[in-house]
């Protein structure tokens, strides 16, 4: 029982934990101690976050759960979205159902791994879909279109993830229902066995790996230049961090001095939404409930010309257009333009004296 393989599974699972504490101890040397805190809440986050989707989630017994919330964050999270998960066998046939919300975006978005390399398979969004006049829909998820369906995704021979996407400019709206059944006829879930405990312990502990080295990859990309743009939507390693393919993404890496304020200036496109927030090293937005970490389209006040001018700093100094550091000296900044449907310029980027 000692070797066997689920014992063996085990134990790598928690040498991997180990492990990622040590590569947490290694990247905050040097920096703030917060830094160092966020990182072990950060493994915890993520422990808790994969356990649900690689050990709870099944594609025999497909569900839609919450990705995101206050307490868990991953991959620059956009508080501003309404992210769902389901995990996904490709042999199998799919029906999403339900009905939209006061959403200004909804979206479908289907993952899998090609080699060891995350990659976007497909994507369906309100403008490609067909509503009923009460907002009502049917989205079917195969191998093969169905006759008569309006709205299908196909299934990728590598496709394991579906993630569903709402924005809304004030989070107090109201969520479209969402539902997801399998059409194909499958026995009620078994008990758990060995065997099966045993891959999804492994499942688990890939998940935990990849998601701490794409998070370490493109946070140590990102602060190479900091006080710059220095990332766009063709930032290597970006696939891994489960972007969609409707948004622009730009964006840097901010590093200041108490006395110092990053100004970032430009013209947004024509567009659904656009939005630009902080995140920290590992990659988590900042605390969204509390402070203003992010600012959306609705939000920014805009100049004369329908330019914008926004500022980052450790204390709101009477800017219109603030986000608040926290006390954080360094850390993520993010511009998203959603749909975008003329052309767009980088913002620019600079530092100025209080």
């Amino acid at each position: 029982m000692a070797n066997d393989e689920l014992t063996k599974a085990w134990a790598t699972l928690t040498e991997q934990l180990m492990d990622a504490a040590g590569q947490v101890d290694a990247l905050s040397e040097g920096h703030d101690p917060t830094v160092r805190a966020e990182g072990y809440r950060f493994l915890t986050r993520i422990l808790v976050g994969m356990t649900e989707f690689q050990v709870e989630q099944e594609a025999d017994y497909p569900s839609l759960v919450q990705i995101m919330s206050p307490i868990r964050k991953f991959f620059v999270d956009n508080p501003d979205t309404l992210y769902h998960r389901a995990t996904l066998n490709p042999a199998l046939r799919y029906r999403i159902h339900g009905r939209r919300g006061e959403e200004l975006y909804l979206a479908f978005c289907l993952y899998g791994m090609r080699g060891r390399t995350n990659c976007i398979l497909a994507n369906v969004c309100d403008a490609d879909m067909e509503f009923d006049d009460n907002g009502g829909f049917e989205l079917v998820l195969s191998a093969e279109r169905p006759d008569g369906v309006k709205n299908w995704i196909q299934l990728d021979n590598i496709a394991r993830t579906l993630v569903t996407r709402q924005y809304f400019t004030d989070l107090r709206q109201k969520p479209a229902e969402l539902n997801i059944q399998l059409l194909d006829d499958i026995a009620p879930p078994p008990a758990p066995t060995v065997e099966g405990i045993t891959h999804r312990l492994r499942a688990l502990s890939q998940s935990m790996s990849r998601t701490l080295k794409s998070t370490q990859l493109a946070s140590k990309a990102w602060m190479k230049q900091p006080n710059t743009v220095s990332i766009d939507s063709t930032a290597e390693g970006l696939d891994s961090l489960f972007p969609t393919p409707d948004n622009e993404y730009v964006g840097g890496w901010y590093k200041l001095e108490e006395d110092e304020a990053l100004v970032m200036e430009g013209r947004a496109p024509e567009c659904r939404y656009w939005s630009v927030q902080l995140c920290s090293r590992w990659l988590e937005s900042r605390d969204f409930v509390n402070l203003k970490i992010i600012l959306n389209h609705s939000q920014v006040k805009l100049a004369a010309d329908g330019s914008f001018r926004i500022v980052v700093a450790h204390r709101d100094f009477g800017e219109a257009n603030h986000l608040n550091t926290a006390s954080h000296r360094e850390g993520g900044v993010i511009f998203r333009w959603l749909l975008p449907s003329s052309e767009w310029s980088q913002p620019k980027f600079h530092v100025k004296k209080l």
